[in-house]
């Protein structure tokens, strides 16, 4: 004897198999109706929503009429992964046919010269500048972009730190030297930093000295200070 009960189960599943499976072909063949562009940090944009939405619509066949199933959107992300400007690109599409884009952008911690102006960023790779934003970091002199590596850990150091991300505003090499001068905010004095040893020991040193000097308000008596000696700060005052 027949169990329709098992039967009509089987039907059940079937059907709703079915359905899926065209609503899931419809889903697919809806086409992109917009591009929307989300940054995960809009305070500084080195690149804008046009750029990204034309840099998609020359990799997309018929522009905003094609369909969702036939756009390849690891591929658009590989695409927009190796603009220079961007660190990551997360894109996807929902019921209602937009095609959503998530940027986070590289972030510089310095500029520098080498025949041209280039930023360095926070994972030490060189980038562009920028027509839309002109980013607030220090400015390095004297060292080519292959000597860059050298200094990258001192530069990071005070990327992530806030009180010297915003007091150093510029690196330089002294002249035949490896040694590296500082140039800080508001401030006549220069710092001789020396080399990139020892950089925790030499900024616990100088923040030291920063504060005393600020309590004291003798930081404008000050032409030079030096940080090459181990535990001391060997300063020279103005005449």
């Amino acid at each position: 004897m027949m169990n329709w009960s098992v039967i009509r189960i089987v039907v059940v599943f079937v059907f709703a198999g079915a359905l899926y499976g065209f609503a899931k072909k419809n889903h697919n063949k809806r086409e992109i109706s917009n591009i929307k562009v989300y940054f995960d940090d809009a305070q500084a944009l080195f690149i804008d929503e046009e750029t990204i939405e034309n840099l998609l619509k020359e990799n997309m066949a018929d522009s905003l009429s094609f369909s969702k199933y036939m756009l390849d959107l690891n591929g658009l992300e590989q695409m927009l992964n190796e603009n220079k400007m961007i660190a990551s690109a997360d894109i996807y599409s929902d019921i209602q046919g937009e095609l959503g884009v998530r940027v986070l952008q590289r972030e510089p911690i310095a500029r520098f010269y080498d025949g041209s102006y280039q930023y360095l960023d926070k994972n030490g790779d060189v980038m562009p500048l920028s027509k839309l934003y002109s980013a607030r970091v220090p400015l390095v002199s004297g060292f080519s972009e292959e000597e860059i590596t050298i200094i990258y850990p001192l530069l990071r150091t005070f990327y992530k730190d806030e009180f010297l991300k915003k007091h150093i505003i510029a690196l330089r090499k002294k002249a035949g030297k490896s040694q590296i001068e500082l140039s800080v905010r508001n401030q006549d004095y220069t710092i001789d930093f020396g080399t990139t040893e020892h950089i925790e020991l030499k900024i616990s040193n100088y923040k030291a000295f920063y504060l005393k000097a600020e309590r004291d308000k003798k930081l404008k008596d000050y032409k030079t200070i030096n940080l090459q000696f181990g535990n001391q700060v060997v300063c020279t005052l103005k005449q």
